[in-house]
């Protein structure tokens, strides 16, 4: 493998990665669910907000925007504190629902509660838009047969490597997009929060969304290189990453062992990268460090063994 090789493999997929179709439909497929998500959270604020103000229970609407967001921080909590219990639908011991109620006290209280909501709810649902951009990095080439073009100037290690850190510098940058525009809807739609504290929890929540992709980019680069298809690899990318906590929902009600499927991807402990905790939020990070040194090294292995 050469250095030099991986930086212009990875500069050029970086660059060219976007102007696709694959690249543009995840753009937008991005971006859309971003604000969908802020809009959602936003919607019964201003709702309660106009019959707060409506009633003249306020002196102007934005103490009846703010009197609206603490009742439905104050009727989130109880939701956010059984999302964050460990089982979660298991009856938790006193212990455990002490600390996930102050763990949804700082996410609600502490932090700007309606970005805590909205980067809960894409930590659930980015892996699912993330395989629509992950899925083809080299199953299309590989069905065509164009790497064995590539091949005659540029060795295995280095084109696998440089494609997979160009589409990572891509996940990158549109996630850095995706936290400005929310936190731009947020702060222009609504003048709830300080700017400073608004911008920091953004930054910290893109920087918790970057952390928890690897993993799954890892994962879909794998699968891309395994299958050599577009649709298979998009087909069994989507199946793993949506599979495995369904078979750790439904096997835990057989055998509680079940569960620990969940962990084989960051389903299991990607919360806690909002943990109030800093050890939780360690581990965590190494967590997913972890599987995607290991989906890296078993996608490696499968790009260099496999007929190209």
């Amino acid at each position: 493998m050469k250095l030099r090789h991986v930086q212009l493999i990875a500069g050029y997929s970086a660059r060219h990665s976007v102007r696709g179709g694959i690249g543009l439909v995840f753009l937008l497929l991005s971006l859309t669910f971003g604000l969908i998500v802020a809009h959602t959270m936003l919607q019964p604020v201003e709702l309660a907000a106009a019959q707060f103000a409506k009633h003249g229970r306020e002196a102007d609407r934005a103490q009846a925007t703010e009197r609206a967001l603490a009742a439905i921080t104050d009727q989130a909590h109880p939701v956010v504190s059984w999302m964050l219990t460990p089982g979660g639908s298991a009856e938790p011991d006193a212990d455990a629902k002490a600390a996930a109620e102050r763990w949804a006290s700082y996410l609600l209280d502490d932090q700007p509660a309606l970005l805590s909501a909205i980067f809960l709810i894409l930590l659930f649902g980015w892996p699912f838009v993330l395989a629509f951009g992950a899925f083809d990095l080299f199953a299309g080439d590989i069905g065509s047969r164009q790497l064995r073009y590539q091949l005659l100037r540029a060795d295995r290690s280095s084109i696998y490597f440089g494609r997979l850190l160009g589409l990572v510098l891509t996940f990158v940058l549109v996630l850095l997009l995706l936290g400005a525009t929310v936190t731009l809807y947020i702060g222009l739609k609504l003048s709830l929060y300080p700017w400073s504290a608004l911008l920091l929890w953004a930054a910290y929540g893109t920087a918790a969304l970057i952390v928890v992709s690897l993993p799954y980019v890892a994962l879909c680069a794998w699968l891309s290189t395994a299958v050599g298809s577009s649709f298979g690899s998009l087909t069994f990318a989507s199946l793993a990453i949506g599979g495995v906590p369904l078979l750790a929902m439904f096997g835990r009600a057989q055998h509680e062992a079940v569960g620990y499927v969940n962990y084989v991807l960051p389903w299991g402990f990607q919360t806690r990268l909002f943990h109030d905790d800093p050890l939780q939020v360690t581990l965590a990070v190494a967590g997913c460090a972890l599987q995607t040194a290991v989906y890296t090294w078993l996608g490696h292995r499968t790009f260099t063994r496999r007929d190209l």
